[in-house]
């Protein structure tokens, strides 16, 4: 092992002179490394944690966590105030909190940012975020009925339509009154997630320079839509397009502690402290360097050689190896916890397959029949060898008080094969192959997973041979690299696709609710009337206990009934630093980490 490292390491120490010459910047006071490539910095469209990490160095919402034990603080609100029923919730601004580029931070950014955030247009996946607020489905629905209209409609009417029907009102400048359809005790939680972060509306939209905003943008007349650089009307549907441009260095503003000065896609983003941040601290590392590392070998060799000092994920093949050396106690810079999430697959619901086939996994049974011919247990302890709790539900257990997950379906392979049979799917001929009533063979299942990992390859290949075990039916393994993974499965071109989802605020809902319709990350395409319905009793309900209750009662109904995907173990989370090099690191399963929080040691002698 070690005369095979050597070598490896001088590959890392050459590739990082290399580097050096490319990129005269000089060293950052804190890097990390990141397996997974960043997708978008713009808040609204985050939907992966790599992202949301930066989201939160950049931008700066109503609320944040204290992340050692994740209880409310304030942020951009100094603080906030709560009727006696809990239906209206009244936000007061710092007044000192200014954007990168001097703007004052108003009641009105945030509004707009969530405006933005309501839009179908931006096709955001976590609009339903605000869909407790009064009016705001309404208005969403509105837009959505506009959209699929069959004459374009005028995009100037939205500021109107928004006013009418959404309880989001800036009652001055830095005061903010949001009156909810049913009381959400967990709102200040939920405002504290990166895609509620408030955004510049002249930089996202692409405002002339000419245009005055020093006393904020709601002061002056927006400019006239051909003037605005990054955003525009398509002329056939209406349909406002905007572009992601406006997250780039050269035309970047933001109101959280870090400031975006380079982005080199697939290979690093640097970011600076924004001298204008109210909480701005001189401990605080003033520059973070973000390196993208595909091969999980490349991020671990870095690391070693000194060249990142956070591994904010390790999946290379040694990682039970590393375990082993830290619980002998000859490392310390290897931490494992639980974390606040689930690996999974995901099994496409629709009726079709992309080719237009019929899709065998429409049916609930079918579904039910594969989950049971899995062995998780086999999975965590001879595949992924991490001891990770298995799981028949989708939220981890005990991570949530007063919320009991139900057991979810265990491993019967006689009742999976008899759930196949009363689904059609018979070996008919005796010749080892499963067909339906017209004779056509059960379609050879494609497992996607994403290539940077290998955990997730194996795993696939796990199922690929239980199933095929199991139930005689064929799979075959389809790896993508990440970006074109994501895209494929929110198409729904797949037929069961690895999944990780990690918990984004204190309740059962920030699991479940992506199993709604309606939802923008629901990615299998189920739709399940009774589920939704299972939801909205716990929506409604008043009691806190009953309402936990109602909520177990519909994630039964999903994992031992929908079962839209299945559900393999709690993710543990292996990272690597230097605990004698930083301070303020978070161990919790929430996994939340605070960039401008982490304080670099004074070097020793």
């Amino acid at each position: 092992m070690i005369r095979l490292l050597i070598p490896l390491l001088l590959l890392v120490l050459v590739l990082i002179v290399l580097h050096e010459f490319d990129d005269p910047a000089p060293p950052a006071d804190f890097v990390f490394a990141s397996e997974n490539e960043v997708f978008t910095l713009d808040p609204q469209r985050m939907s992966w944690l790599a992202d949301m990490r930066l989201g939160y160095g950049l931008f700066e919402g109503l609320t944040a966590w204290n992340t050692n034990d994740f209880s409310m603080r304030g942020a951009l609100a100094s603080s906030w105030d709560t009727s006696d029923d809990g239906l209206v919730w009244t936000f007061h601004l710092r007044p000192d909190a200014r954007w990168s580029n001097d703007d004052p931070v108003t009641a009105h950014d945030v509004r707009w940012s969530w405006r933005r955030l309501l839009l179908p247009d931006t096709a955001a996946d976590y609009s339903n975020l605000l869909f407790p607020v009064k009016g705001a489905k309404a208005f969403w629905q509105w837009r959505s009925d506009q959209l699929a209209g069959a004459t374009p409609p005028d995009p100037d009417a939205i500021d109107d339509a928004f006013d009418t029907m959404v309880a989001l009102v800036a009652q001055d400048d830095h005061t903010l009154r949001i009156e909810l359809e049913r009381p959400v005790p967990w709102l200040a939680d939920q405002l504290a997630f990166a895609p509620l972060l408030p955004v510049h509306r002249p930089t996202v939209e692409g405002w002339p320079d000419s245009i005055d905003t020093s006393d904020g943008w709601h002061t002056v007349e927006p400019p006239p839509w051909p003037d605005r650089d990054f955003v525009n009307i398509d002329p056939d549907t209406g349909r406002l397009e905007q572009s992601p441009l406006w997250a780039r260095p050269d035309t970047w503003v933001s109101n959280g502690p870090y400031v975006l000065t380079h982005w080199r896609y697939r290979r690093d983003i640097r970011l600076a402290a924004n001298p204008e941040y109210h909480g701005a601290n001189g401990d605080m590392p003033q520059s973070v360097l973000v390196r993208s590392y595909p091969d999980p070998n490349t991020a671990l060799l870095a690391f070693a050689s000194g060249e990142v000092d956070w591994l904010t994920g390790v999946s290379a093949d040694c990682r039970t190896d590393l375990l082993t050396e830290r619980a002998q106690g000859t490392r310390d810079d290897v931490h494992a916890r639980p974390a606040f999430g689930t690996d999974y697959f995901l099994f496409n619901c629709r009726p079709t397959l992309p080719d237009g086939r019929i899709n065998p996994f429409a049916d609930p049974r079918v579904r039910q029949a594969f989950a049971l011919a899995t062995d998780k247990q086999a999975i965590v302890d001879h595949v992924t060898r991490l001891a990770e709790p298995v799981t028949g539900a989708f939220t981890p257990a005990e991570s949530i008080p007063g919320y009991t997950p139900p057991a979810g379906l265990g491993y019967d392979v006689e009742q999976a094969d008899a759930l196949l049979t009363q689904a059609g799917w018979i070996d008919r001929d005796a010749d080892g192959v499963r067909e339906d009533a017209d004779g056509r063979p059960f379609p050879t299942v494609d497992l996607l997973y994403t290539t940077s990992s290998a955990r997730f390859r194996r795993m696939a290949a796990a199922l690929r041979d239980q199933w095929k075990r199991s139930l005689g039916v064929d799979a075959q393994l389809v790896g993508q690299d990440s970006k074109f993974f994501g895209a494929d499965r929110r198409a729904g071109n797949f037929m069961v696709a690895r999944g990780r989802w990690y918990g984004d605020w204190g309740d059962p809902t920030t699991f479940l609710n992506m199993c709604r319709s309606t939802n923008g990350n629901n990615d299998s395409g189920l739709r399940s009337d009774q589920f939704d319905a299972a939801m909205h009793a716990a929506d409604i309900a008043t009691d806190p206990a009953d309402r936990m209750a109602k909520l177990t009662l519909a994630e039964q109904v999903l994992m031992e009934h929908e079962v839209p995907l299945l559900p393999i173990c709690q993710v543990v989370e292996v990272t690597m630093f230097d605990p004698g090099r930083f301070d303020g690191m978070t161990a919790h399963p929430r996994l939340v980490q605070y960039l401008h929080e982490v304080r670099p040691r004074e070097e020793g002698p």
